[in-house]
């Protein structure tokens, strides 16, 4: 993906547009990401109020969303707002096309609108779920996610799902270690699997379990060690019940399901930065063997080993001059 196109529509939200252009409009060469281009497509190219304040002037009319590689539609203030005719042609094109479409927040209403969640996993933020229940009554709505994937159509809760999402984007399509670096940049813990609840109880270890934290370190360090669950509990000294019900809490997922991610994590950047075997990569990532590898890899990722190292170490985070326009 090199080209993002953004649909814009009145009442988009300021927190939307920004987390895109943090994403890909800002020049981060220097750091081995991108380059991008980003259009700001409008009905008419014209100017679009955004809420809660301004208006934004777009770079393009809905033309602009052709060639797009990922055209996304950021939330609007009224998520039950009309979506312009024009809008819904473009969006049914970009995805007739093969584009990628996106959704962020409330902007899986402007998807529904274009009949683009019939028969999809769609999500959206807790407040407008009911909503999009009764706008899109085909999709496979999915109440308790960050966000969903259909390979073609995605969605994300609001509001910093959004980035969650854009940062998933990033990984899938540049690699583990492209969104690495832009995690980094953007001083934050790389995305969040879109299964992890939209809202958990306390969203990082609490001052009171300083030892959550610590374990978390101590265990990204050891991942190809074979550490397990239980070593996790011996380390942060509390009961199992409680190392779990902890976990939950803080992360969103359980410990069992973290530990293969970081694994798989792990093996992703390997296989992108070095010329090790797959073998020695499941090794190293605590994985075992090339076999269990290539099963989590397909779980996780969707494509094997070899196919992965194919596609991210063949020229897939080039580095040239940045072309972002927004």
């Amino acid at each position: 993906m090199r080209t993002i196109g953004v649909l814009l529509l009145p009442g988009t939200r300021m927190f939307d547009l920004a987390v895109i252009g943090e994403v890909w409009g800002q020049d981060r060469t220097d750091s081995g990401i991108g380059p991008f281009t980003v259009r700001l497509c409008s009905p008419g190219g014209a100017r679009t109020a955004v809420a809660p304040f301004g208006d934004v002037a777009a770079t393009h009319g809905l033309a602009g969303l052709d060639g797009c590689d990922l055209v996304l539609a950021p939330g609007r203030d009224d998520p039950l707002a009309p979506v312009p005719a024009a809008a819904v042609t473009a969006l049914r094109r970009a995805h007739r096309d093969g584009r990628t479409v996106a959704g962020l927040c409330s902007g899986a209403f402007t998807l529904a609108a274009a009949g683009l969640l019939d028969g999809r996993p769609a999500t959206t933020h807790w407040r407008d779920f009911d909503a999009l229940t009764r706008v899109a009554p085909q999709a496979d709505l999915q109440r308790d996610v960050l966000y969903t994937d259909d390979g073609g159509v995605l969605t994300s809760a609001g509001v910093v799902g959004g980035l969650d999402l854009c940062l998933y984007l990033v990984r899938r399509d540049h690699g583990a270690e492209v969104a690495a670096r832009l995690a980094r940049r953007l001083v934050m813990p790389p995305a969040r699997e879109g299964g992890q609840r939209q809202y958990v109880d306390s969203p990082l270890p609490s001052a009171a379990q300083p030892g959550l934290s610590s374990t978390m370190d101590w265990a990204l360090a050891r991942l190809g060690d074979g550490i397990g669950v239980e070593d996790l509990v011996g380390h942060a000294r509390m009961s199992e019940r409680t190392f779990h019900r902890e976990f939950a809490a803080a992360t969103g997922v359980t410990p069992g399901r973290w530990l293969r991610v970081q694994r798989v994590r792990l093996a992703q950047q390997l296989l992108e930065t070095t010329s090790l075997p797959v073998d020695r990569v499941a090794e190293r990532s605590g994985l075992g063997t090339a076999a269990n590898l290539r099963r989590r890899m397909h779980a996780e990722v969707g494509v094997g080993p070899d196919s992965y190292r194919r596609t991210f170490r063949s020229g897939g985070a080039t580095v040239g001059e940045c072309t972002s326009t927004f």
